[in-house]
């Protein structure tokens, strides 16, 4: 896993690569004329956190409405002029087959990312555009090529801005560029919360970022973790901190695009998790665009979770208790 981390500018780089030297021609004749009233986007985990990347990035200037859907059903409003794009790795997951087979009955166009299974197999059935991704690695270890791959396609369908895409394949320069320098942050960040319970919060705008560290904690670092978002704990689970103390930890993660008032909302609600007794880790991203605010903190929260785990001592690919779920249910 620790090479797979430290290679997350290469394989920015190989991805955009990768989806230059792709024959669109598929996508293209299926985007052609085609002006979707809504996209929907189908994932699990590693697999599908992209998609909530992509739903908060144009949440405030897409003219039509984004939304992920891990699970195994799908919105009503979901029918032939609905874009829905189904991401899975191994593309065997079967929440995203299930939801994709429903959405094929409503004659949605449909479009695939991943790297085979039989989401590839449905895809070359169907006619479905799809874009594929490596094989054999974790899905959490591929974000850069399920990101940009989910991106590209949104792209040749006319959702994702091309200026934004540009910017996109730019950062395997930034994440490069700053290798050391988001490896020696994640160790810092590593030594104030080794131990605690963590609890992750941003504003609504970057809950994608806090929901991808703590997948990455979960699944790398085999820990626990508390994640939610302002303005919305405010109203909650703000009152919960009432049994919170010395041995809880948090980090806030802000970035230039937050609400002015979710910002004043951090530093007030900070001062109180500071009273209780809690200690509060504020995490501002490098990044000359938001594209690349974007991908540092994707960086940084990996190598975190990297560090935890080595520390830990557990192993940050086994996933056993995953695994022993798949199985239960596959006898069902």
């Amino acid at each position: 896993m620790r090479e797979l981390i430290e290679n997350f500018p290469i394989q920015i780089k190989e991805a955009c690569e990768a989806l230059k030297n792709l024959d669109s021609t598929l996508h293209d004749s299926e985007a052609k004329e085609f002006n979707p009233n809504g996209v929907l986007i189908l994932g699990m985990g590693g697999s599908g956190i992209g998609g909530a990347f992509i739903a908060s990035i144009l949440k405030e200037t897409s003219k039509i409405p984004i939304q992920i859907n891990p699970d195994y059903i799908i919105p009503g409003w979901v029918t032939n002029n609905t874009l829905v794009i189904a991401c899975s790795n191994s593309g065997n997951t079967e929440e995203t087959l299930k939801s994709a087979f429903e959405a094929q009955k409503r004659n949605a166009k449909i479009a695939c990312v991943t790297s085979g299974g039989k989401l590839e197999e449905l895809a070359a059935k169907e006619g479905w555009p799809i874009v594929k991704v490596p094989a054999g690695f974790p899905p959490r270890s591929q974000f850069a090529h399920s990101f940009l791959s989910l991106a590209w396609t949104l792209m040749r369908f006319g959702v994702f801005p091309n200026h934004l895409y540009k910017e996109l394949e730019a950062t395997h320069l930034s994440t490069k560029e700053n290798k050391q320098n988001v490896e020696q942050r994640a160790e810092t960040v590593a030594d104030l919360i080794e131990g605690k319970t963590i609890h992750l919060y941003s504003d609504t705008n970057a809950e994608c970022i806090v929901t991808r560290w703590r997948q990455q904690l979960n699944e790398n670092s085999k820990l626990l973790v508390n994640s939610q978002a302002f303005p919305e704990l405010n109203h909650n689970e703000l009152v919960g901190w009432a049994s919170g103390g010395e041995n809880d930890v948090v980090i806030i993660i802000r970035t230039p695009e937050d609400s002015k008032r979710t910002q004043a909302r951090m530093d007030i609600t900070a001062e109180i998790f500071q009273e209780i007794g809690a200690n509060v880790v504020f995490i501002d991203p490098d990044g000359e665009n938001q594209m690349q605010r974007i991908m540092d903190l994707v960086f940084l929260g990996d190598f975190l979770s990297l560090i935890l785990a080595e520390r830990a001592g557990v192993d940050p690919v086994e996933i056993d208790y995953i695994n022993r779920l798949k199985d239960r249910l596959s006898e069902i």
